[in-house]
Formats: structure tokens, sequence, C-alpha cells
């Protein structure tokens, strides 16, 4: 949830540098901005692929036992 809400901040911050009215130092500061939102994300990505991946085990099917429901 975090990387998809630092992902959205960081699409919205080059919307804003899209802008046509903004004044230089607005746009560096927008820039040094998604750099800290960038890092952000590569570390969340860095964390999670760092994380090994637990294996799945698989469900046992129980045994039939004949024509009894219960």
């Amino acid at each position: 949830m975090k990387l998809e809400d630092l992902r959205s901040a960081l699409s919205c911050v080059f919307e804003k540098l899209g802008a046509e009215s903004l004044t230089e130092p607005d746009r560096v500061e927008l820039v040094e901005r998604a750099g800290v939102v960038q890092d952000q994300i590569d570390a969340l990505q860095d964390a999670v692929d760092d994380e090994e991946p637990v294996p799945m085990q698989p469900t046992p099917v129980p045994e039939p036992f004949g024509d009894r429901l219960f």
C-alpha cells in the first residue's frame, strides 16, 4: 500500500513539473522532492526483492471415507 501511495505522489510531482507556470525555484524543489520519493520507492522495492519467498505448503487432500458423509 505504501509503495502505491509513493508512486501516486511521484506521479503528482511529475504532473506539477509539466506546468508551464512554475518558477525555477519551484521546479528545483519539485525535482528534489521527486528524487526523495523515488529513493523511498527504490528502498521499498529492494526490501521486497530481498525477502525470500515462503514456499507454499500444499493443502493435503483427505482420504475418502467411502459412503460416509460425516
